[in-house]
């Protein structure tokens, strides 16, 4: 279980940075991992904010977390799946947070096996600027892992469930 945000700049993350497991493999989501994560604006209107979803797993062995893409991995059971949502717009930074989540379908292969799961989120603020392409800078990026109990989640299955992983079995 991961509680940690490694930033860009020593300064300690935003108020509102945050993501957390809020679905584990439920009579409603099962086989499924939810993962939402909700992060601050800065009140700048030329900025749009962007969040990545990503899902790992937990190798007893080898005492360390791996991205799903990496398997299979020996006696992890998993078979391969989408492993990342790709960069999905979370609105503009003139709002005070915004809220976004994913899901993540894991079956394992192996019967009597589980696997430990876990979800990633990268952030990032851009800002448009004047330039040839006209293309957007990230302006900050910030990974977070997962948190748990920390975040009433509306979405959560059940109503308020967090976690920092998830077990499929």
């Amino acid at each position: 279980m991961v509680a940690a945000c490694s930033t860009a700049s020593a300064a300690p993350p935003p108020k509102n940075l945050w993501a957390t497991v809020d679905v584990c493999n439920t009579a409603a989501h099962p086989d499924q991992m939810g993962v939402i994560a909700s992060m601050p604006g800065d009140g700048n209107k030329r900025e749009r904010m962007f969040v990545r979803f990503r899902a790992q797993f937990y190798d007893a062995t080898k005492k360390k977390w791996f991205a799903l893409k990496d398997q299979p991995q020996p006696g992890s059971g998993l078979p391969p799946v989408a492993t990342t949502s790709g960069w999905r717009p979370a609105g503009s930074a003139s709002q005070k947070a915004a809220e976004l989540g994913w899901y993540f379908t894991v079956r394992n292969t192996v019967a009597g096996s589980s696997s430990l799961l876990r979800g990633v989120v990268d952030f990032q603020w851009r800002e448009k600027r004047r330039t040839k392409t006209g293309r957007r800078t990230v302006v900050l990026r910030t990974l977070h892992a997962n948190t748990k109990g920390q975040h009433s989640t509306h979405d959560g299955d059940p109503p308020g469930y967090s976690s920092g992983t998830c077990e499929i079995t």
